[in-house]
């Protein structure tokens, strides 16, 4: 695919006829994804920020730093003190360290080439099928993604923080759905993390990404047809434990949903984060499963 500023996916076959999206107005023959303006995929080292006043949760949070990303996670909403930039920095700066040894495969890595395999991997029937097409037309519906990927201290996991809206057709184009989806790959158990990785020029890299990008597209897309609310019986928030690389993580958050040895679990923030659990599930259907 042709290097583009403003370019967009067809999102085709919407089969769903109920939520928030569908009361704005008739259901859209087609809607189109935009890719993000900078073609360069992001990638950062996770970063733990406890220690910089971040408090005590045991849940590491990327910070972006790439020019006009805080602006489109806005929605995650991170409060920060005036007096930790410097520290925050410094701390960034070393856990960008840990993607060294990958610099050269991710320097290749290309949002359209990305787009176009998470497209391919969402799963039939888990959202209304997606089917990868090019589409300068933006007078419809519009999903616009901002993902952002880390990789954990230890190098056997990757994380996904996509930022995504809707935006319904008019002049002013408004955002009828708009969250943040996080999710976290289960740890790669191989001795050597840095050959398994950039093997084949970083098919592993490459493939995982797009298992994330497109596990978040399957989330989003079906809150945003159900109306953006959760169950009403789910109960208070509790403490939920997971695996962020080889240790473990914890989270605040209500339990939306458990499958495949993951939880999809809506935070504090509001955030949807789909994380593996201890034990992975014995389904064959999950054999694929980031």
């Amino acid at each position: 695919m042709a290097m583009l500023k403003t370019a967009a996916f067809a999102v085709l076959a919407w089969s769903l006829c109920a939520g928030a999206l569908a009361q704005q107005q008739a259901l859209p023959a087609a809607w189109s994804l935009r890719l993000p303006q900078q073609q360069a995929v992001a990638f950062r080292g996770l970063a733990n920020f406890d220690k910089a006043g971040k408090g005590a949760s045991g849940t590491t949070y990327m910070m972006p730093g790439i020019a006009g990303f805080a602006a489109a996670l806005a929605a995650h909403a991170l409060v920060i003190n005036s007096g930790l930039e410097q520290q925050r920095s410094e701390i960034e700066l070393a856990a960008d360290k840990v993607l060294l040894p990958y610099l050269p495969v991710l320097d290749a890595m290309r949002q359209d080439t990305l787009m176009a395999q998470a497209l391919a991997r969402v799963a039939p029937g888990s959202t209304p099928r997606l089917i990868a097409f090019l589409d300068h037309d933006e007078s419809g519906w519009i999903v616009e993604s901002t993902p952002l990927f880390a990789m954990t201290q230890d190098q056997s996991a990757l994380v996904l923080d996509n930022a995504i809206a809707v935006h319904a057709p008019g002049a002013t184009k408004q955002a009828v759905y708009r969250n943040t989806v996080r999710v976290v790959s289960r740890a790669s158990m191989h001795a050597d993390l840095e050959a398994y990785w950039n093997t084949q020029q970083g098919r592993q890299l490459l493939d995982q990404s797009a298992a994330l990008l497109a596990l978040s597209f399957e989330i989003a897309l079906q809150q945003a047809y159900s109306g953006g609310d959760a169950p009403a019986d789910l109960g208070a928030f509790r403490t939920v434990r997971y695996h962020e690389g080889r240790k473990e993580a914890v989270e605040r958050a209500q339990v939306l949903s458990e499958r495949c040895g993951r939880a999809l679990i809506s935070n504090l923030r509001g955030w949807l984060m789909s994380v593996p659990l201890p034990q992975r599930g014995a389904d064959p259907a999950c054999a694929t499963a980031p």
